[in-house]
């Protein structure tokens, strides 16, 4: 997609890897939550006060494991030469710390422009930004070992392995130790909660008789526990009782019965 004039927007990721590539220069600047990116095989963590480029023409991938708000700058590439800031996308000396993602100046960050009719306020921005950042200001942020973006769909495609907390960790070429205290930081819980909270989920679609895919898979209890990596159905049944309160057939049961009901009151 051409850009004929630079486009400011808030945007909020989702529980998916998804991949792009735009003709545009783009930033990237949190304002709370976390998205992860992996630009150029580059892995960069937008939070709160990080910016993070995105040069035109690279392919890049992400994934925000929880909620998140993100203010994006979609620059047309003619633009930026014009205002010259070229050198926040440009690789060469320097330019590492920028594309590694950077935490911007508290003042920096809290000034930038969220309006979609701020284009003149955000040239004059980015100039101060670009003439701060070649000034050495920022936090440039260290390189991130634990790549959410390749863990977690790794692990959603394997839910019925017995993972454990060593075998995630081992993906990441970190200690165990170093692993669950950095997953909890990032995630806001542990690993084990976090494995089991994903095969409760994949457990309650296919109860409702969908695959993780939308395919339809009618299986039973014991058939639903290994494929969600429960030891067998009655681990699934203890589990599944504890985060909703009832048996999962029981809850299978209500839930079709409500979703009969709704599908019923839309033809009244």
């Amino acid at each position: 997609m051409m850009l004929d004039a630079p486009v400011i927007e808030r945007r909020s990721y989702p529980d998916r890897v998804l991949s792009d590539r735009h003709d545009y220069q783009q930033l990237l600047l949190g304002q709370g939550g976390m998205v992860e990116l992996e630009v150029a095989g580059r892995c960069l963590r937008v939070s709160e006060g990080v910016l993070a480029p995105v040069p035109s023409g690279d392919l890049h991938h992400y994934l925000a494991p929880a909620d998140n708000d993100v203010l994006v700058l979609d620059l047309p590439v003619e633009w930026c030469h014009a205002l010259g800031i070229e050198s926040l996308f440009e690789s060469g000396r320097g330019a590492s710390r920028r594309l590694s993602g950077i935490k911007v100046p508290t003042a920096l960050a809290t000034a930038a422009p969220t309006g979609p009719a701020d284009v003149p306020r955000l040239a004059q921005w980015l100039l101060t930004l670009a003439t701060a950042l070649d000034a050495g200001g920022g936090k440039p942020l260290p390189s991130q070992r634990l790549s959410l973006l390749r863990l977690l769909p790794e692990v959603r495609r394997r839910l019925e392995q017995p993972w454990r907390v060593s075998d995630m960790a081992s993906l990441c070429h970190l200690s165990e130790a170093v692993f669950a205290r950095q997953f909890r930081v990032l995630m806001g819980m542990a690993p084990a909660a976090w494995l089991r909270r994903e095969r409760l989920i994949l457990a309650r679609q296919l109860l409702m008789g969908t695959g993780a895919h939308g395919r339809a898979m009618p299986v039973s209890l014991s058939e639903i526990a290994l494929a969600c990596g429960f030891h067998d159905a009655a681990h699934f049944t203890r589990v599944f009782g504890e985060a909703h309160g009832m048996p999962p057939g029981r809850w299978r049961q209500q839930t079709a019965q409500q979703v009969l009901q709704r599908s019923e009151s839309y033809k009244t």
